[in-house]
C-alpha cells in the first residue's frame, strides 16, 4: 500500500514490523533492500504528516489567540 493511502497509524505499524524484523534478523536477505525502501517511504510519511499536524494546529491556536 501506498503510505498517502494509509493512516498514520497505520503506516507506523508497519514501520515498526520492518524495524522489529531487521532487529531481529528475521529480515530474509532477498528482501533487505525493498524492506529499507519502504521504510524510507513510511519514515517521509509520517514526518511529513506530523509536520502538517503541527502546522494545523498551530494555525487553530494562533486563531485562538486573535
Amino acid at each position: 500500500m501506498h503510505p498517502e493511502q494509509q493512516s498514520y497509524a497505520e503506516a507506523l505499524q508497519e514501520l515498526e514490523s520492518i524495524i522489529k524484523k531487521l532487529e531481529t534478523g528475521q529480515m530474509p536477505v532477498d528482501e533487505l533492500a525493498n524492506a529499507v525502501k519502504r521504510a524510507s517511504e513510511l519514515i517521509h510519511f509520517c514526518k511529513s504528516r506530523l509536520r502538517d499536524t503541527q502546522q494545523q494546529v498551530n494555525d487553530v491556536l494562533k486563531n485562538l489567540n486573535e
